[in-house]
């Protein structure tokens, strides 16, 4: 144990103290909004600080060596550390989005963020914003403890009354904040065996396509585009609706500029995803392309059910690449006309691509949902449905497959004290609206905890 956290334990105060689980989005500006208050948060993290997760990301890329609590899903910053850090919110001027990227702004992003229309971050600069963000915590008396697991909560009587760090070390609160990720599947695992209500989620599963930069500048810009100086790395988005089928396709997570990143956070099974640097320089665009998947796609009513058709997923795209986390592949071509490819098309994924035939790896619907996708888009933009793309795969993070159900407080519906924001809740999806739900999460609390204390008091004075 470090000295910090004998300090932590020791404290008087430390049943007073809210407890946060998890140190990505929500958990960053849960703790940022208590600090704000003059309250002195508890973070504890399964993963490492940023700077030691670099280290274990890029030996996982070398050495094939990956370690299942520091990688692309598990450490200080969450997963959006490593993507293209974009910052969109649906209610682009709401009082929380623009206090997000004030903060932003405060601990190291550039200034434009406020004004353009897609503001993005690249993993350099979050990873830069997460070091001050983490500096500040801990000097205004927030502790944030790495590659400690919580593996249990404390519960009695309908109330949660705190967490069990690592299977061995106890800390009571009465405030516990769940800002867990996605992919905490051994987490919510728990939280079931607990008895904490949980459910299904939709998900949606698929690809990641990705194109030379040049090939997507070409459809958004056009042939001239060359002859402006400063237009950068294009952007995409499309959809495609089968109102007979009940199905969406869409693109999600576009990295202009990027590179397809091994996202895997369990051994022996395959997961990818995107990732930009701020400056969006490489020679490749990606995206993923995301069936919509229901709940009884998951032939089962167990609440963790999306988790096991995740799995198969994943088990099935590593295994096809032959289990050393090279990326199966297909160039779009191919696909389309049922055959395994030959030649791979060049792509940034820097582990090595596998030929395989996505059929073997998907479910029949997604595959279908993807022909006729990108049929469809053939008809409108024939360089993107063309021999330059080529299909990765599995994409299956897109979202959380539970919802860890709670009230209009933010608090769980059936145990008291517990509060899941962000990501894994199944509440909020990506940076901007994980660190806005967060926001509201502990303004909910402070409201009713003030409104509480006026109450007493007036009961006390009558």
């Amino acid at each position: 144990m470090t000295l910090q956290m004998e300090a932590a334990r020791k404290s008087k105060n430390i049943k007073s103290r809210p407890i946060i689980i998890g140190f990505g989005p929500a958990g960053m500006f849960a703790a940022l909004e208590l600090i704000e208050y003059g309250i002195k948060p508890l973070i504890f993290e399964r993963g490492k600080k940023i700077e030691e997760r670099s280290i274990d990301v890029q030996r996982f890329i070398k050495q094939r060596e990956l370690n299942p609590e520091s990688n692309i899903q598990f450490g200080e910053g969450g997963a959006g550390s490593y993507s293209d850090g974009k910052l969109f919110s649906r209610k682009r001027n709401s009082e929380y989005a623009n206090k997000v990227l004030d903060t932003f702004i405060k601990f190291g992003a550039p200034e434009e963020i406020s004004y353009v229309s897609k503001p993005h971050l690249g993993t350099d600069v979050l990873c830069k914003i997460v070091k001050n963000m983490r500096n500040y915590i801990i000097e205004r008396g927030g502790g944030i403890f790495y590659s400690s697991k919580m593996t249990d909560i404390l519960t009695l009587e309908g109330k949660a009354l705190g967490v069990v760090i690592n299977g061995e070390k106890e800390y009571r609160s009465s405030t516990i904040y769940l800002a867990l990720g996605h992919s905490a599947r051994d987490t919510f695992e728990m939280i079931h065996r607990k008895g904490i209500a949980i459910e299904q989620n939709s998900i949606s599963v698929g690809v990641r396509i990705e194109h030379p930069v040049e090939t997507i500048n070409l459809i958004r810009y056009g042939t001239k585009y060359k002859d402006f100086s400063g237009m950068g790395a294009a952007n995409y988005s499309f959809t495609y609706t089968n109102r007979k089928m009940g199905r969406g396709v869409y693109t999600f997570c576009m990295c202009p500029g990027g590179e397809v990143i091994n996202a895997s956070s369990e051994d022996g099974r395959m997961v990818v995803n995107g990732m930009s640097y701020s400056s969006r320089a490489s020679a490749f665009s990606n995206s993923a392309i995301v069936v919509t998947c229901h709940k009884n796609d998951y032939k089962s009513t167990d609440p963790l059910a999306g988790i096991n058709f995740q799995k198969n997923i994943e088990e099935k795209a590593f295994n096809s690449a032959g289990g050393r986390w090279s990326v199966p592949g297909q160039n779009l071509v191919d696909f389309l006309s049922g055959r395994i490819s030959g030649d791979l098309n060049k792509n940034s994924y820097k582990m090595g691509a596998v030929s395989v035939d996505m059929n073997e790896i998907l479910p029949g619907f997604v595959c279908e949902m993807l022909l006729t996708a990108f049929n469809k888009w053939k008809e409108d933009y024939p360089l993107f449905v063309s021999r330059h793309a080529i299909l990765l795969g599995a994409e299956t993070r897109t979202s959380s497959p539970v919802i860890i159900k709670r009230n209009e407080s933010y608090e769980s519906i059936n145990t008291a004290n517990l509060y899941p924001i962000g990501e894994g809740s199944g509440y909020a999806g990506g940076i901007m609206s994980s660190a806005i739900d967060a926001i509201k999460a502990v303004g909910i609390k402070k409201s009713l905890s003030s409104i509480k204390k006026v109450i007493l008091s007036y009961f006390k004075i009558a």
